[in-house]
């Protein structure tokens, strides 16, 4: 549970650390945040066609998920492909047989 402070509580805080009358208590107990579920994301920029970003952007949209995370999966998916590597999550598999339907590409 997330305590929240009002804008009065934050400028005495702030006046009392300028001050340096702020003391620490060593024996306090503090809760830390919760570990993250997913590993941290890195931006990465691609510069595209404004074609070719609509119909990315359709993909996604069809595919009912957001656009960057079904870069991600197209990504993942040309790496395996490149590396010969057999392994892929069945979410990303699924996923790109379910396009591959959808616009006529299946075998």
């Amino acid at each position: 549970m997330t305590r929240q402070y009002t804008d009065e509580q934050l400028s005495a805080a702030a006046v009392a650390f300028a001050a340096g009358t702020v003391t620490y208590d060593p024996a306090a107990r503090v809760s830390l945040p919760p570990v993250p579920e997913a590993e941290p994301m890195v931006p990465l920029g691609v510069r595209v066609p404004p074609a070719l970003a609509q119909r990315v952007r359709a993909a996604a949209d069809q595919a009912g998920v957001p656009y960057s995370q079904l870069v991600r999966e197209w990504i993942e998916l040309g790496l395996t492909d490149m590396a010969g590597d057999l392994t892929v999550s069945v979410a990303v598999l699924r996923r790109a047989i379910a396009h591959a339907a959808q616009s006529g590409q299946a075998a």
